[in-house]
């Protein structure tokens, strides 16, 4: 599994790392359902994990004030301080690896450190990534950090809390502009917060998983970007459980295998092996008019942690959702 961009990769791999600027990123502000994208397939996709495990665990290193998590930087010389933080460590085909987001609405910043080892210097060339967003088009809003830029945890413990600092050069891929990013900071949090699950009018994609029905709430956008062309994403959400589909090279109503047009995954939870990517099964779209996309899905996805010998089976998927074009 490639979760991080690299030059060269093909365009299947390109499109299953777009699609994972949608994951872990769907949060509820103002009980609106906003969606956020975030630049790694938690695999979307992988969120399993075998967490580090400090040598020297104190407990007295941890402060119950450290609940209040907060992430922040400068963009370009303004400071923007975010109002929403996540971070996890997982499990990401057998090397260890973390992720650490920051929203302010539809602005983020998000770190991948590929090879996660604890308290140390992470380098932006050495295949870890930092990415900032100023909304929710992946082609049009990312500016994301190639070789120019650091991440620096200064403090870790595992199960508890994440600390540390950052800086990048991010270069947008459509638009080639460059925004640089100094003193960023962050203190989160790694103790799961469960969200309440909601099943009322609000949803609008519907699936048995494992023959238990579960609605979600979300919506579907289709975006022409530059390298991989037109994309179909549809991002859905029901408390901690997430719903993400996505197709690659979209062209309207029609029959799309996700073993080989996309991606489709669904998270029970946000532990570290609550998510879950398709192997195989297929998305319908039955229609697409009046800024509603209509269709039908399935698969079947083994637990995105490889040492997890689980899966789930999603049948009689539905969804008649807000559609919107970039």
């Amino acid at each position: 599994m490639n979760w991080f961009i690299t030059i060269g990769t093909n365009e299947k791999d390109l499109f299953k790392n777009c699609i994972s600027f949608l994951y872990l990123s769907l949060s509820i502000n103002h009980n609106k359902l906003t969606l956020v994208k975030l630049p790694f397939k938690l695999s979307l996709l992988a969120f399993v994990c075998l967490l580090i495990t400090s040598s020297c665990k104190k407990e007295i290193d941890y402060h119950q004030d450290w609940v209040t998590s907060t992430m922040s930087a400068k963009v370009d010389g303004t400071l923007l301080q975010c109002t929403i933080t996540t971070a996890q460590v997982y499990d990401a085909g057998g090397k260890i690896s973390a992720q650490i987001s920051g929203f302010k609405g539809s602005t983020a910043f998000t770190l991948i450190i590929s090879d996660f080892k604890g308290v140390g210097t992470y380098s932006l060339s050495d295949y870890n990534l930092a990415t900032y967003l100023t909304g929710t088009s992946f082609a049009q809003d990312a500016y994301i950090g190639g070789s120019a830029g650091t991440i620096k945890i200064t403090s870790y413990l595992a199960d508890k809390y994440i600390k540390g600092t950052f800086e990048f050069k991010g270069e947008n891929v459509s638009t080639l502009t460059v925004k640089t990013i100094t003193e960023g900071q962050f203190n989160i949090s790694l103790v799961p917060v469960k969200l309440p699950e909601t099943n009322n009018s609000t949803n609008n994609l519907s699936a048995k998983v494992d023959g238990t029905t579960i609605g979600f709430t979300g919506e579907a956008t289709s975006t022409n970007a530059p390298i991989i062309g037109n994309f179909l994403t549809i991002v859905t959400i029901n408390g901690d459980k997430r719903m993400i589909l996505g197709v690659l090279g979209y062209k309207g109503v029609g029959t799309y295998d996700f073993s080989t047009d996309g991606s489709a995954t669904y998270m029970k939870d946000q532990s570290p092996t609550g998510s879950f990517t398709a192997t195989s099964g297929s998305l319908v779209i039955t229609s697409e008019t009046g800024g509603k996309l209509k269709g039908t899905f399935s698969f079947k996805a083994p637990n995105e942690n490889s040492t997890i010998n689980t899966s789930v089976t999603v049948t009689d998927g539905t969804f008649d959702m807000p559609y919107s074009k970039k």
